[in-house]
């Protein structure tokens, strides 16, 4: 059984406050771009969502998945993480933000079955960079972590994973063999890059 949470909770604030999984890219939205990928490599898609007024505004395009809510306030992406796992009924989870508009199947089996055994598999740049909002995770061991991160207020995304044991880290170099121009990792910040997707 395998797991995605999508983590559509941030406010947007380099976006100008817009909800960024539902700007269009193309005829469809963020979101649904990644809905698209997602749904033929994972039996199950979660959303994220950081209160009841965004999960209103998102309710028309989350084709009937689960919508969570964030418990915590003012701690960044883990809150969402957090409650997103503690609904996955997966083994494994692929926790990815909202604003990946090319997400790669094949760069997410990739993921998946490296993480087999081990409590996460996460892309590693050249520099040593990890894209921890991209990356597979087993998910009994980060709910306890995510859990403790939050409670030592430690907002990071990272915090967690650094405390789990049994990592794999999958180089750049790999997954440049599926996804030559690593479009998987493009993603949204900013009105810029939303002219800029159509150079991708």
């Amino acid at each position: 059984m395998r797991s995605a949470l999508i983590l559509a909770g941030g406010r947007s604030r380099r976006m100008g406050f817009l909800e960024k999984a539902l700007l269009p890219v193309g005829n469809r939205t963020i979101l649904e771009h990644v809905m698209d990928a997602l749904e033929g490599v994972v039996d199950e898609i979660i959303i994220s969502a950081r209160d009841a007024s965004q999960q209103e505004l998102l309710k028309d395009h989350t084709r009937g998945y689960d919508v969570v809510l964030d418990r915590y306030e003012n701690v960044g992406p883990l809150s969402g993480i957090l409650e997103g796992l503690k609904a996955a009924t997966g083994e494994y989870v692929f926790v990815v933000a909202c604003d990946m508009p090319y997400i790669n199947t094949d760069v997410v089996e990739l993921l998946f079955k490296c993480t087999g055994g081990h409590d996460a598999a996460i892309p590693v740049w050249e520099n040593k960079d990890m894209e921890p909002m991209h990356a597979v995770y087993r998910t009994s061991p980060m709910v306890i972590e995510t859990d403790k991160a939050i409670l030592r207020s430690e907002k990071f995304v990272l915090a967690p994973v650094f405390k789990m044991q049994d990592l794999m880290f999958v180089d750049m170099v790999d997954i440049r063999k599926i996804d030559p121009h690593l479009r998987t990792f493009v993603n949204v910040n900013t009105p810029d890059d939303i002219e800029k997707l159509q150079d991708y």
